[in-house]
Order: C-alpha cells, then sequence, then structure tokens
C-alpha cells in the first residue's frame, strides 16, 4: 500500500475524529489503475486497527440490516457507491406521509442507517463523470455535510470520492470553486509493473497467474498504461484500453486456461484483445516466440546467442521460474550467467533477476559472486540486481 496515499487518508479521519474540518479525499488517476482497490485495501486495514469485523455493505441482505444495527459497534461498514447508476432518491431516501399528518418524512436508506450507527468508510465512484444536476447536489451534500438524506455519518466514517482523470475521460465535468475547497485532491499515476507484481502476488498468490505476461511488461513497459485517454484519432468506440485491471485478468486467464490445457492460441489471442485491445496482438506476437527447456537452456547456454529480443525475456523468465519452484535447479544456472556474462548481456541478466524471487535472489548471488566475470556483469548491471 502506498505509505503516501496511506499517510493522506489517516490525515483526513484523524481530522473528523478529533472534530475538526471535514475533507473528503479525492483520488484521481488514470482508469484501471487501483484507486478503489487501494482504498478498499485501507479500509480493510482500518477495520483491523479499530478490531472490528469488516462487512461490505453490498454483501448485506435487506433482512440483515437489523442484525448489524443491533451490535453497531462490532462492524466496519465499507460501501462503494457509482454515482452514475444511481439516482438522487437512492441518496435522500423514499419521502412518505408522516404518520396520519400532512407531513412528509424520508425513509432512511439502509445504508445511511448503517454509516450512521457504524464505523466505515463511503466511496463515491466516478465522482466527475456525474452531469445531473439533481444527482450533483445530493452527492455534494454528503461531501459538504457528512450526510446521506438526513441522516448524520457516523464520527468514525470517512468518505472518498474516486474519479478518472480529465485527459483520460470525455465525460468528466468540473467541480464549482466554492465546494472545490470541500476536497483533498490526491493524484494517483498508479502501480508501477513492480508495484504490480508484488499486488498479485499477494492477492492472488505467484503460482496462480502467467508470468509470461511478465515477461512482456518487461520488455515493453510502457504498455502497462497504453490507449487509455478518450481523444484518440482511430479510436473505433469500444476497443478497450491497456491497463492494471486487464494486465491482471489476461494474467489471471492466461494460467487458468493452461491449467485446464487449452492449447488454442486463437482462444488465448480473443482474450488478450478483449480486455487489453491492440496491445493484446502485440503480446499474442511476443509470446509467440518459443525458447527451450530449461534443461536444454542451462545444458547449450550459448544457444542463447541467435536469440531475439523477445526469446532473451523468455528465457530469463523460464529460467528463473524453475528456479523458483525448486531451489535444487539454482547450481545448475552457474554455467549459463557465465556464458551472458562473458557476452556482457546485462539485459538479459538483468531480467533473471527480477523474475527471481527474492529469497531465491539471494540463493544465486551467494552461488555465482566468487566469479569475477559474473559478479562483474552484476555490479555493471545495476542496483536493481541487488540481492536483497
Amino acid at each position: 500500500m502506498d505509505s503516501f496515499l496511506k499517510t493522506r487518508l489517516n490525515l483526513a479521519l484523524e481530522m473528523r475524529l478529533k472534530g475538526f474540518e471535514n475533507i473528503t479525499p479525492h483520488l484521481i488517476g488514470p482508469p484501471g489503475v487501483g484507486k478503489t482497490t487501494f482504498v478498499r485495501e485501507w479500509a480493510i486495514e482500518k477495520a483491523r486497527e479499530f478490531n472490528l469485523e469488516f462487512v461490505d455493505a453490498d454483501q448485506i441482505l435487506p433482512e440483515e440490516v437489523e442484525y448489524y444495527l443491533q451490535s453497531p459497534d462490532k462492524y466496519y461498514i465499507f460501501k462503494d457507491c457509482r454515482l452514475t447508476g444511481m439516482d438522487p432518491i437512492d441518496i435522500s431516501g423514499q419521502p412518505r406521509p408522516y404518520s396520519n399528518s400532512k407531513f412528509i418524512t424520508y425513509v432512511p436508506l439502509s445504508i445511511a442507517r448503517l454509516l450512521h450507527s457504524c464505523a466505515g468508510l463511503l466511496v463515491l465512484e466516478e465522482f466527475l463523470n456525474e452531469t445531473r444536476e439533481t444527482m450533483i447536489a445530493s452527492s455534494y451534500k454528503i461531501v459538504r455535510d457528512y450526510k446521506i438524506g438526513d441522516i448524520a455519518l457516523n464520527k468514525r466514517v470517512l468518505v472518498v470520492a474516486v474519479s478518472n482523470s480529465a485527459q483520460y475521460s470525455s465525460l468528466v465535468g468540473s467541480i464549482p470553486k466554492p465546494l472545490r475547497d470541500r476536497f483533498d485532491f490526491i493524484e494517483v499515476p498508479g502501480f508501477s509493473v513492480e508495484e504490480w507484481v508484488e499486488w498479485m502476488d499477494k492477492t492472488y498468490g505467484a503460482e496462480n497467474w502467467d508470468r509470461e505476461v511478465l515477461a512482456y511488461l518487461m520488455w515493453k513497459p510502457s504498455d502497462f498504461l497504453a490507449n487509455v485517454t478518450d481523444n484518440l484519432s482511430n479510436d473505433n468506440g469500444y476497443e478497450p484500453p491497456a491497463t492494471p485491471r486487464g494486465w491482471s485478468y489476461v494474467a489471471l486467464a492466461f494460467k487458468l486456461l493452461k491449467s485446464k490445457n487449452t492449447r488454442n492460441k486463437d482462444f488465448f489471442r480473443s482474450v488478450a484483445v478483449g480486455k487489453l485491445g491492440n496491445v493484446g496482438e502485440t503480446l499474442m506476437a511476443f509470446l509467440s516466440n518459443k525458447v527451450p527447456s530449461f534443461q536444454e537452456l542451462v545444458k547449450n547456454p550459448a544457444v542463447i546467442v541467435n536469440f531475439n529480443i523477445e526469446q532473451k525475456y523468455l528465457a530469463a523468465l523460464t529460467i528463473a521460474e524453475n528456479i523458483n519452484a525448486n531451489a535444487k535447479n539454482a547450481p545448475l544456472v552457474k554455467k549459463f550467467l557465465e556464458f551472458v556474462s562473458t557476452k556482457d548481456d546485462r539485459e538479459f541478466v538483468s531480467a533473471f533477476f527480477t523474475f527471481l524471487k527474492k529469497e531465491r535472489r539471494l540463493l544465486v548471488y551467494n552461488l555465482v559472486k566468487d566469479n569475477p566475470v559474473v559478479f562483474k556483469c552484476l555490479e555493471a548491471t545495476g542496483r536493481a540486481l541487488s540481492p536483497v
């Protein structure tokens, strides 16, 4: 979790708990880079700090609401609201006659009741995409007054807005200047490839996603976030951009398909293109390059001399993954590393060590550090090859 962003959210909550000015953090960045995912992970961590049970409000059935309200001090309620899919009445509540009188009251929404009684987090998605004046007024009321309709939110509830940056969406509107000081605007650049790998391993497990997708991203990191702007001259109106969310889907899908022994390359291509657009075609072209098995590579290192750059990345991945899977394979790579070091192939060495798990990286480093040829190449490759 990004420590800077985490600190900003913590500060906003602490200000609210102390009774200072209510501020709504507003995360703004490219689509698919994990803005909402980050906020959710922060909420899970905050629930843990409060010693409360994290509950996703979307998983609560209407008949279960009263159950949670009976013991509100036990729960941390997380609610993700996509404003563009809501009506103003979804925020204010249903108007109903009050008893037998001529007055009208609003029957509060279940989420209003829950967030009034429990600690929690309310996420207002696509905040800048909302253009309906009535909906804008209702959402501003939440930000300004920390109320859903007429129901005040609990002191331990933080409201967070999430929007795509203007350069990535033609639907983005503007916030009236008098209301802008109700927000703490935070630009979110998104994951780097390295951070994405760490998140994928933590979230899904390193064995559950296709590492060949990583080999491609190491080869062409600029495609990690590609074709995301709305003003592309050749946009056909439906081709998806390549975003971290898309790469996650493709990496998981490829691994799942391979586990089922799916061999139809056209099916893999359809998944890649369907989620990444034309970048998916480039990915498939990259993966079409063939490399020998681990045993063949370590037995005959000279075969790499005739490899193109794509094959080198795939070879680096092949060797690293075999060591990641079994530490006993590490000594077998000494001869190969010595050969590529004599060729001063720093790009291969860098990719190889990047693909290694941290504990395996240290193991391999200790095996080759006394070889002057390899050590010199490692030293020249730079700090990225640090064994720790």
